[in-house]
């Protein structure tokens, strides 16, 4: 117990961990029932000691209780309105706006509303795509008139929950605001420190638009030292993802770390007295926090900041720090602050990532001893993208379905050019004087980065260098999650008991693979894509895809359908030029579907009213809509009619048969 004493904050956050999920996901009745239960439990326990806590038995569980009730408390989330409302209010912009397809998208905070409820709250607004619209900066303020709704998901089956996203980081409203319906206001805004740093990064962004021609590099270097990934373009995202190297694009702990390492390097000679000890603490920390601050605040540099300025602080005062405690310390600050970082996916890879690397890599390391300098460097560079690895490989199949084989590969490339790009970017806007120095920084600066693209598009290339759609549930990731923490301490205490929990986690782990895969065989369901007029009817892992409409014939967005469920490619089918089809399990018969004992009719529909899809045809407006009847056959009942004509938003329906 040695261990867990002197690393206090990892039992604290374990309770506090607990109270958090607890508050998410257990209604607020039932935990009162589990207090009143628990504080039962310790009246009756009450006399028994623990020689491994400074309190007795009762205290420290009542500590417990009590993190544990107060986190689950903490999480709580208030009940919004749903419907479409009009609103004038005067907001400020938070963030440049960024180009889509129809418009520009940007974070607005309301200052003043006519409704109590908007008051401070953050909304994502578009604005219509005007020149108006290029011109707004951070800090501006606006008198706005719009209807809010809030934010909406896809409706795709197994689509990413954007609506929890947002809501994670209080943003629940979304607006579209046409250009009649805004104008600036006068006023000077109230001083931001948060706005006045993101105002310099745009300065300094246009800096290297101004001095670098090639937009993705310009990109990458943005999105690499400043944290500005807005401007990224997919494809380019899609091959950092491919091989292993998002992470290098995401502002994170390497970042922080690299110019800890340069600072303390740089300002050393600080520490030869005691009031330099002082400064060199202090200036350090100033320096990474205004580093933070530019790169927007982002999970993984909140986190990775706050643990080093632990560690700065533990050895300034010359007292032995554990990193374990450092990290867990720092993690229960941030999510004392902002509760709802537990559910940021960034934010659980990013400490994922450094506790797997400080357990991890020194074991590795330890492995082999290369005697030349260069075969050191590397391996040790290994070590390091493999312990990562280790920590993230759960969470990183669970939220991205995928795995980089190549990882190891690509950190290979990835981690120096960092290294080199953030560097040679500090480099940059210092020299921007000097014309002659600052045009060569420039160059070099241009040719690391294009090497880098160059090398992880080949690796992208590479035959089997990602293995895609891979799907486990929840239930599996803790499962996972629970197997490597238990291993840790098995590895760390050298008790037989964590290793009999590894071992049963792995099992559950099986037996919950296999329960699923059972469950599989057997479904029988049909997926009702309204937008699309198309209908999917699985039964096991076969599956049929029909698409009703003539034109334009889209298939709809199967494929987390197909990850989720492990089915086969389907049979795609068009009900208006295939007359007649059958097998086991399906029949097609002139406008009528049979599949297993459900009953299925469609039919083409015209009507005046005006709506959201149509098909222009000989200048009328044409418009179908999918009727679908469903009843058993073997007990001749009639089911519910899904008219989706006449909805407003036209959605996805599953029906399990």
């Amino acid at each position: 117990m040695n261990f867990f004493l002197n690393n206090p904050f990892i039992r604290i956050l374990s309770f506090w961990l607990l109270g958090l999920l607890l508050g998410f996901y257990v209604p607020e009745h039932r935990i009162a029932v589990v207090c009143l239960l628990g504080l039962a439990l310790l009246l009756a326990l009450s006399k028994i000691k623990s020689k491994a806590s400074p309190f007795d038995f009762f205290a420290s569980s009542l500590l417990a209780l009590a993190i544990v009730v107060l986190a689950s408390f903490s999480i709580r989330t208030t009940q919004l309105p749903e419907q479409h409302q009009g609103h004038k209010y005067v907001a400020q912009v938070l963030d440049s706006p960024t180009p889509k397809p129809n418009s520009y998208q940007c974070l607005i905070r309301i200052e003043q509303a006519d409704s109590s409820y908007l008051h401070n709250r953050q909304i994502l607004a578009y604005f219509e795509k005007t020149d108006a619209a290029t011109k707004l900066k951070p800090g501006d303020r606006l008198a706005i008139n719009s209807q809010l709704q809030r934010i909406q998901n896809s409706g795709e089956p197994f689509a990413f929950n954007y609506r929890r996203f947002m809501a994670n980081r209080q943003v629940f409203f979304s607006t579209y605001i046409p250009s009649t319906n805004y104008y600036p206001l006068t006023t000077s805004p109230t001083f931001s420190l948060k706005l006045q740093a993101e105002v310099f990064r745009g300065k300094l962004i246009c800096l290297l638009h101004e001095h670098i021609d090639n937009q993705e590099v310009v990109q990458v270097i943005s999105a690499l030292t400043l944290g500005y990934r807005k401007e990224l373009a997919p494809e380019t995202r899609s091959y950092f993802a491919s091989t292993g190297a998002m992470h290098v694009l995401a502002v994170s702990g390497l970042h922080v770390g690299m110019i800890f390492l340069f600072l303390s390097q740089l300002l050393g000679f600080l520490k030869r007295s005691r009031l330099g000890q002082v400064c060199f603490v202090l200036l350090i920390a100033a320096l990474l926090w205004a580093y933070a601050l530019l790169t927007g605040f982002s999970p993984s540099v909140q986190r990775a900041t706050v643990m080093f300025s632990f560690i700065l602080i533990g050895n300034s005062m010359r007292r032995p720090s554990s990193i374990y405690n450092s990290i867990a310390a720092s993690a229960f600050l941030l999510l004392l602050i902002n509760p709802r970082l537990i559910f940021e996916v960034g934010f659980q890879l990013s400490y994922a990532a450094v506790t797997s690397i400080v357990f991890f890599y020194p074991r590795l390391e330890r492995l082999i001893h290369p005697k030349d300098k260069l075969l050191t460097k590397a391996w040790q560079l290994f070590c390091v993208s493999f312990a990562a690895q280790l920590g993230t490989f759960a969470l990183s199949i669970y939220y991205f379905h995928q795995f980089p084989v190549f990882f190891w590969l690509s950190n290979f490339i990835v981690l120096p050019a960092a290294y080199l790009i953030l560097g040679g970017t500090l480099l940059f806007f210092l020299s921007i004087p000097l014309e002659m120095l600052s045009s060569a920084i420039v160059w070099a600066l241009s040719g690391v980065t294009q090497i880098t693209l160059f090398a992880l598009k080949q690796i992208d290339q590479l035959p089997y260098s990602l293995i895609e759609n891979i799907s486990i549930s929840t239930s599996q990731l803790a499962f996972l999650a629970g197997m490597l923490v238990s291993l840790i301490f098995f590895i760390k205490l050298k008790r037989k008991a964590f290793l009999f929990a590894t071992l049963s986690f792995y099992l559950i782990f099986l037996i919950a693979g296999l329960w699923q895969k059972q469950q599989l065989f057997e479904q029988r369901a049909c997926i009702i894509y309204a937008r699309h007029q198309a209908i999917q009817l699985i039964n096991g892992r076969n599956n049929y895809l029909l698409l009703l409409t003539k034109t334009p014939r889209k298939q709809p967005p199967i494929q987390a359908v197909t990850r989720e469920l492990q089915l086969n490619q389907p049979i795609i089918l068009y009900p208006d030029t295939c007359a007649s089809f059958q097998t086991s399990d399906l029949v097609i018969d002139q406008g009528t579907i049979v599949f297993i004992n459900q009953t299925f009719q469609y039919k083409e529909r015209i009507d005046k009213q005006p709506m959201q899809n149509y098909i222009l045809e000989k200048g009328e407006h044409k418009y179908w809509s999918l009727l679908l009847h469903m009843k058993l056959d073997s007990a001749r009942q009639k089911g519910t009619m899904l008219n989706n004509y006449h909805r407003r938003r036209q959605q996805t329906f599953t029906i399990d048969l």
